[in-house]
């Protein structure tokens, strides 16, 4: 005698996966995993919000402490300069950007040097921060050396033959006038060998490079001494000696040559016409 096998009911696990079932057996995606999907991005949201509120709350507490600061006595009431002789004091608190009474976390050393390095006369500057109020500039200027002769006037240069921007050329007249081709990069070691001899230098007024190789040296008379390519020093010190003695420099002269070694060519005080080229 048959029995009937009495329908069996799946188990549960069983009927929660083929549920999940299409007809083509595949299964379908979890509730619970859109759940944690939907989690996830609220947490993602929650953290930006959170780095977001953190930044704000930063930068308020770094006011807020700079605020603080300043009303514990840290702000700026003295700013002192050492090395200033030619740079304006209008120009150098220009470029400074300080004001006296802001705070003194404010204030970038950095930033304060860089725009201070765009001056003209300064060479280097060091800068002190002195707590609580003080900030000290320690500036090394240029040296004016001579004025260069261009087309567009006069400039200032300093020992390198760097023109000092924002120099004023009428405060400085009493500079030696240095003219000619590459001549302010090379006048420096000259304007040395000329004031060896005092006395002598005090009558020069001008230089000229001539040819890139030699200079000639123009005294206030209006004579033009042509020093020779090589040792100028040498021959420099020889029309010292003999103007010491002679007075030479004091005759009607129009040029004093000493290109020639142990020998002087002078030139009398008359117009010469078809003059060559000079070298």
């Amino acid at each position: 005698m048959r029995r009937l096998i009495p329908f069996m009911r799946p188990a549960k696990g069983a009927e929660r996966a083929s549920d999940r079932k299409g007809e083509t057996g595949v299964l379908k995606p979890a509730r619970r995993s859109r759940f944690r999907l939907i989690l996830a991005g609220a947490g993602t949201a929650g953290l930006i919000a959170t780095g977001i509120f953190t930044y704000v709350e930063r930068q308020a507490l770094s006011h807020g402490f700079i605020a603080a600061s300043a009303d514990a006595g840290l702000r700026l009431q003295t700013i002192e300069v050492q090395g200033r002789a030619h740079t304006p004091k209008d120009v150098l608190m220009a470029a400074s950007e300080l004001t006296l009474g802001q705070p003194m976390l404010t204030i970038s050393l950095p930033d304060l040097h860089d725009r201070l390095a765009t001056i003209g006369w300064v060479r280097e500057v060091a800068i002190e921060k002195r707590m609580p109020s003080t900030i000290r500039l320690l500036l090394t200027e240029r040296v004016p050396m001579a004025l260069l002769q261009t087309e567009a006037g006069h400039r200032v240069i300093d020992e390198n033959g760097d023109i000092i921007a924002g120099a004023d050329p009428s405060a400085f007249g009493h500079l030696t006038v240095v003219a000619g081709i590459e001549a302010a990069s090379n006048a420096a070691p000259l304007l040395n060998i000329l004031r060896t001899e005092p006395e002598l230098f005090a009558e020069v007024w001008a230089i000229t490079f001539q040819s890139e190789r030699r200079w000639d040296v123009h005294l206030r008379n209006g004579i033009r001494v042509r020093l020779p390519e090589t040792d100028p020093r040498t021959a420099w010190s020889k029309l010292a000696i003999i103007d010491h003695s002679k007075r030479i420099t004091d005759r009607d002269l129009a040029v004093i040559d000493l290109r020639v070694p142990d020998q002087m060519i002078v030139e009398p005080n008359i117009p010469v016409r078809g003059r060559g080229r000079e070298t």
